[in-house]
């Protein structure tokens, strides 16, 4: 099975990933030539790291922030500044909001740290795949100034940009495509076949910023930080979402693709409210909580320790762990070199 994924031809480059599978079994390799932007080889950490919240109010959230990404752009060798980064995109996950969702005073304790570092409201944008009409009028008015793109917005995909496969897309997405394209099926399979990137996050020199929740999901393993940025960010992937396998193999691919990997700032999860059964849908019965939150550069090594959390919650409620504790997400980033998430490190940041 051969994925090819499609980008701007100005570059003149494509990434070729190639996907197999036999006996579950995923091998991919992927190929990108020489960047043309240092900032491109900054270094990567295996740092996690974990802080206390001292209550759930938006200074608190600025404090835990202050402490953590100086010690991030550490790791970097890169402060965080728009002669070093000239646009941010802010992705915040409310795939189930209101029920459960990145709380807005992380968000906003984000934008007020980007703001002290010299950015302005022209150069970072507020990146969500779905909001409804009431929740976006709503974010709209508490974030003024700040450009909120949705996937409903012209500039969250590029039709450039997209992951191909030949898996046929889910009920919902089919119906969604022969109304788009009735009488040409042509067209209808090719677009059937593509899940568009959200190209936004990572065009126009922007690089991303990740904030997430953490949520039980029978298929994956966890909806975390690696999925709020793959197959909960793109188009079209909701035939992945429903398949142990396929499900973690793409979102590793796609978040293996160069331009997005290299863009990345940090990601956050929350654990304020974390989700540790009945998913992927909302259910308040299984919310538990801890307050803290971890940061760090690699969103897999931040479901890896979400994930441990969830399984300490999940035993203490007689539950068992999904796939006997050893997670497809994590076997296949390494094989596409993402990092081996299992030799990544929590450190604990003390309260002074």
């Amino acid at each position: 099975m051969l994925r090819f994924f499609h980008r701007n031809w100005k570059r003149q480059a494509m990434v070729c990933i190639i996907l197999h599978s036999v006996n579950l079994f995923l091998c991919a390799e992927s190929q990108i030539g020489a960047g043309d932007n240092d900032k491109k080889n900054h270094s990567q950490s295996s740092s996690v790291y974990s802080i206390g919240l001292q209550n759930r109010d938006l200074q608190a959230y600025f404090q835990v922030l202050a402490k953590a990404i100086p010690r991030i752009e550490n790791e970097m060798g890169l402060e965080l500044r728009p002669y070093n980064f000239p646009k941010i995109a802010l992705n915040f996950d409310s795939s189930l909001a209101p029920g459960l969702t990145v709380r807005s005073e992380l968000v906003i304790a984000t934008l007020k740290f980007l703001e002290l570092r010299g950015f302005t409201k022209e150069e970072v944008h507020l990146v969500t795949f779905y909001l409804d009409r009431l929740q976006e009028i709503e974010w709209s008015g508490r974030f003024k100034g700040y450009e909120l793109i949705t996937s409903q917005s012209p500039s969250y995909f590029h039709v450039d940009w997209f992951q191909d496969s030949p898996l046929p897309p889910a009920m919902g997405d089919r119906a969604r495509f022969f109304l788009q394209y009735p009488r040409d099926s042509v067209n209808r399979k090719l677009k059937e076949r593509k899940s568009l990137l959200p190209a936004c996050l990572f065009l126009n020199n922007c690089y991303w910023i990740n904030l997430s929740t953490a949520k039980d999901d029978p298929f994956l393993g966890i909806d975390g930080a690696v999925s709020n940025l793959t197959l909960g960010a793109s188009g079209n992937t909701q035939r992945f979402k429903k398949d142990s396998t396929l499900g973690p193999a793409m979102s590793a691919e796609i978040l293996a693709i160069p331009e997005i990997w290299e863009k990345k700032l940090f990601s956050v999860i929350d654990l304020t409210s974390v989700q540790i059964a009945g998913g992927p849908e909302f259910d308040a019965e299984f919310l538990e909580s801890d307050d803290s939150i971890i940061i760090g550069q690699n969103p897999l090594y931040l479901d890896y320790y979400a994930l441990k959390f969830i399984e300490q919650k999940r035993k203490h409620r007689g539950l068992l762990n999904r796939f006997g504790g050893k997670y497809p997400l994590f076997r296949f980033a390494k094989e596409l070199n993402l990092g081996d998430a299992y030799s990544s490190n929590l450190i604990e940041i003390q309260e002074n």
